[in-house]
């Protein structure tokens, strides 16, 4: 709960979330308190606030259902394969397209980033979608025949994108300019780091 107040806090005070109006924070004390950077990467809803915003700022179709797919193939940004490869999407070394994929691990891809990761799901997307675009439910349907082994993962992954309603009805202008602020250029420097889980030490 501590992680995210802390984050609540700090997002709100660059205008990317509003505080619930029963906080006990004043917009007139947040300019008061001095917040660790590190504070904000430690919410998860903040990490897939930033996965989101990055899916939709490389023109990725059907976001919300990425989304769904990043958060069930990468066991809420905390599998072995995100962890090691970077890999938010489970994506197998591609034979066949383009790829950003900077080395090959137990068969699935390396990246140097989990943006990196997200960039080659655009890749992949543009090798599916070079004849015809697919409809949402054309995409629905080509996920659980191809992309998925388990029959419920069309199910799972709807369930998933209500659960996460909140997250895909934000604003993308916000996340631009939480980018571009001068006083976030240390944080785009670590944002690939930031989205690991924490080490315990």
């Amino acid at each position: 709960m501590k992680k995210t107040i802390y984050a609540l806090v700090a997002m709100s005070t660059i205008g990317l979330v509003s505080l619930p109006k029963n906080t006990k924070f004043q917009k007139n004390e947040i300019s008061e308190i001095k917040i660790n950077n590190q504070k904000i990467f430690e919410d998860k809803n903040v990490k897939l606030l930033f996965l989101y915003f990055e899916i939709i700022e490389n023109d990725i179709k059907h976001p919300d259902i990425v989304l769904a797919q990043a958060i069930l193939e990468s066991g809420y940004l905390s599998s072995q394969i995100f962890i090691e490869n970077n890999n938010l999407f489970g994506m197998r070394f591609p034979e066949r397209r383009p790829t950003t994929a900077i080395a090959e691990n137990k068969g699935y891809s390396v990246y140097d980033c989990w943006m990196g990761s997200v960039k080659d799901y655009k890749l992949f997307q543009e090798f599916l979608f070079k004849r015809k675009e697919k409809t949402r439910d054309e995409y629905f349907n080509y996920l659980n025949r191809i992309y998925a082994e388990d029959p419920n993962y069309v199910p799972f992954l709807k369930k998933v994108i209500e659960d996460n309603k909140t997250i895909i009805d934000c604003n993308l202008d916000l996340y631009k300019k939480f980018k571009a602020n001068t006083e976030t250029n240390e944080y785009n420097k670590k944002l690939c780091e930031l989205a690991k889980p924490m080490k315990v030490v």
